[in-house]
């Protein structure tokens, strides 16, 4: 009895999970713009995408189709603030918003990306330009907004990706925000292993990446789990009296010192 190759095995595999993939988008895509072309049936006006019970299970099933098993330790802040985390790749705003229903401050060019800018324009993103200091800072009453509105907020620090071994320097600008409205924040950990918990790199979306290139990683290998560790919360308290400078180095450290202990 003949075997059949490794490498048409894994083709087969990964046209399938493509396959898979795009049936997700399809259907994730007609629900979305259903709510905007019938806003009063919807009620989308009054909404947000992450207030929809059927968009909340897209959003798992997309995570799925991308190849991606979750798992969360540590926990979620129960009221709302802003949430900190290291960044690896596009993959994760998916994974995050699996976990906890968030607004994200993204790159200004993300909003003209395939997929990634539907599914964070849709969920009332703020896009930054972070390459003019101007613009950027003036974006910060947008987040402002969207805290005092009573929603989360997610921002990386980082404003670029790493591989997601460490974490690169943070920049304080943005916290700024969560001050003046005081609120929490949270740092979070993101980390991506395979399913023996050894570090995978594929994830990661750097250097000269394309979307498709990370994309193609992501599904060419046999699951990425994504670990997703929520640290303590700095109380407003506490983040008051840290200033922003602080509050950024702070939150910086306690990332560091959770990804030197898990890639040690």
């Amino acid at each position: 009895m003949k075997t059949v190759p490794k490498k048409l095995k894994t083709s087969v595999r990964k046209a399938y999970k493509l396959s898979r993939l795009g049936g997700n988008l399809v259907s994730g895509g007609l629900f979305i713009r259903a709510c905007y072309q019938f806003p009063k049936l919807s009620g989308i006006s009054d909404l947000s995408l992450n207030d929809y019970r059927l968009f909340k299970l897209w959003v798992s099933d997309l995570a799925h189709s991308m190849n991606t098993d979750i798992h969360v330790t540590g926990q979620v802040m129960s009221e709302s603030g802003l949430f900190v985390s290291n960044h690896i790749s596009w993959l994760d705003t998916i994974v995050l918003n699996d976990i906890l229903p968030l607004s994200f401050i993204a790159r200004h060019d993300l909003a003209d990306w395939p997929l990634l800018g539907t599914f964070t324009s849709r969920m009332e993103s703020v896009f930054i330009d972070r390459s003019n200091k101007f613009q950027a800072y003036r974006s910060i009453p947008a987040i402002e907004e969207k805290l005092s509105e009573g929603r989360s907020v997610h921002l990386f620090p980082e404003s670029t990706t790493s591989d997601g071994r460490r974490a690169l320097p943070f920049y304080g600008m943005f916290y700024e925000a969560v001050l003046r409205v005081q609120r929490p924040v949270q740092p979070v950990v993101i980390r991506y292993s395979d399913g023996d918990g050894v570090f995978l790199p594929e994830p990661a979306y750097i250097n000269d990446d394309t979307f498709f290139d990370t994309l193609g990683r992501i599904l060419g290998v046999k699951r990425v789990h994504a670990h997703v560790h929520f640290c303590d919360p700095i109380s407003v308290q506490e983040a008051q009296a840290m200033g922003r400078k602080v509050l950024c180095q702070v939150s910086k450290v306690m990332i560091d010192e959770v990804l030197e202990l898990k890639n040690a």
